[in-house]
């Protein structure tokens, strides 16, 4: 039965872009428009998109699919460097565990949840907008 669940965006962590190309060509195969953002925790932002894009053109081709559009990734939350967690990674962690009960990790997920919170205190969702944050 329909839930009536509308989500408007889907937030997560993005590192090798097997998870973002998946989403992208899961999206695109249900005909869904749901904006889809994967927070980069390693490599700047054009080589992280651009190994997206090729993984996802790659899947698609392999399953008959074409006109993939690349999703965007933000990698301004990567800090020093893959596994050094930043500042705003140490308060996403502390907010998730204190506020929803949720452990992240200071390597991945950390770092998708800072991107995250800081889109929101920065207005770049709407309010009201239904938003998924995918943590593994």
């Amino acid at each position: 039965e329909d839930a009536d669940l509308k989500v408007d965006h889907i937030v997560h962590a993005t590192r090798s872009a097997g998870t973002q190309a998946g989403l992208v060509t899961g999206l695109k195969a249900a005909g869904s428009d749901i904006n889809l953002l994967g927070f980069g925790v390693r490599v700047a932002q054009e080589k992280q998109e651009e190994n997206v894009y090729k993984l996802a053109v790659a899947t698609t081709e392999k399953i008959g699919m074409t006109g993939i559009v690349l999703k965007q990734a933000d990698c301004n939350y990567v800090g020093k460097g893959y596994g050094i967690p930043a500042e705003s990674t140490i308060e996403a962690i502390r907010m998730f565990a204190e506020f929803e009960g949720i452990l992240l990790d200071p390597v991945y997920s950390g770092k998708g949840a800072a991107g995250l919170i800081d889109y929101c205190r920065k207005g770049n969702f709407r309010k009201g907008d239904k938003i998924v944050f995918i943590h593994r």
